[in-house]
């Protein structure tokens, strides 16, 4: 009788049909559609990922995923607002609803989920910290810098990696740090330290501000895995959905062959059931979220798959030369994959 009694509880609980469980109304969901836009919190200014120009046009990694997010709320990628944080602003600004979220190179952590009421929703770069140093001073390893001075950003996982690192190690090094990471990377720049250390794709992106590039060199030693992806506020599970499968979506495009160049094609023609799902032809998991059912097509249409967002970033069309590695598809190779669209 228990048993049969536990086969129909069972059998009550597979027959609830998908969906049955309704999200409660998102607070920020409302504002993003009343206000017309995105408030997006990014990096003060690192080439690759966030990055203002002259004219105080935005470009980088996380841009793009900011104007993903504005594709598939609103429709439009150009409706995106950003604000620059710094490392130490970033948390107070998130928490205080001044932005809806933050997509910046900020690293994923036990202590920042449990303390700082944040939530992390993926990851969209694969980051490892390493060090910059002038080419003439003939460092080949990390282990060489003992007794250096590095610059270091106050506040960052980087200062709190690099102290373990070299004392778990017995190696003495004096670390300066700074309270924004542009007076860290002008120290460094203007021989005040021996050494400054960042994320390898941060490295690049500073690297390319020197005076004069060529005299310094990025080890390729790293010494920590930093994956880093969109945060934000605790509660509101709803807009916790939807930051998290915009980046989902980025990243499925790519695995099942979606370019903004093809959409149109693959909307209009494919018979594969996961593309048609995330082109919004049938299954309707826009209003899953509250968001029309083109959402993901938007994303694509107006800014690419991830791949296509990586290569004219990061990647190899773009100044900074950064080769996919971990986030490669993980049937390239790399570590990128996303749930199924089921």
């Amino acid at each position: 009788m228990k048993f049969y009694g536990f086969a129909a509880a069972v059998a009550c609980l597979v027959a609830t049909p998908a969906g049955a469980q309704q999200l409660a109304p998102s607070p920020t969901l409302d504002a993003v559609k009343a206000r017309g836009n995105i408030e997006c919190g990014v990096h003060l200014g690192l080439p690759g990922f966030s990055f203002a120009n002259d004219k105080g046009e935005w470009t980088g990694l996380d841009v793009d995923y900011c104007k993903s997010l504005a594709a598939a709320v609103l429709g439009d990628a150009t409706k995106v607002k950003y604000t620059p944080t710094s490392v130490q602003q970033r948390w107070p600004i998130l928490q205080s609803g001044q932005v809806d979220l933050l997509a910046r190179n900020t690293t994923i952590t036990f202590s920042r989920n449990a303390t700082l009421g944040v939530n992390f929703q993926g990851i969209n770069f694969y980051e490892g910290q390493t060090f910059v140093v002038r080419t003439k001073a003939k460092v080949a390893k990390v282990a060489d810098l003992a007794d250096a001075t590095i610059c270091v950003a106050a506040g960052s996982t980087e200062e709190k990696t690099a102290a373990d690192w070299f004392r778990e190690r017995n190696l003495k090094v004096t670390i300066i740090n700074f309270q924004k990471n542009d007076d860290a990377i002008s120290a460094y720049d203007q021989g005040r330290c021996d050494a400054y250390t960042a994320g390898l794709g941060a490295l690049a992106g500073q690297r390319i501000k020197f005076k004069d590039p060529a005299e310094h060199q990025i080890l390729t030693e790293i010494i920590s895995n930093d994956p880093q992806g969109p945060t934000t506020r605790w509660g509101d599970e709803r807009w916790q959905l939807i930051v998290r499968w915009v980046l989902n979506a980025q990243i499925a495009a790519e695995a099942l062959g979606i370019t903004s160049k093809n959409v149109d094609e693959m909307k209009a023609k494919s018979t594969n059931t996961e593309v048609r799902r995330l082109l919004g032809v049938e299954g309707k998991f826009g209003d899953m979220m509250g968001i029309g059912n083109d959402w993901a097509y938007n994303i694509v249409k107006q800014v690419g798959n991830y791949g296509e967002s990586y290569e004219r970033t990061v990647g190899m069309a773009s100044p900074l030369k950064l080769k996919r590695g971990s986030n490669e598809l993980w049937t390239k190779g790399g570590l990128l994959f996303t749930p199924p669209f089921q």
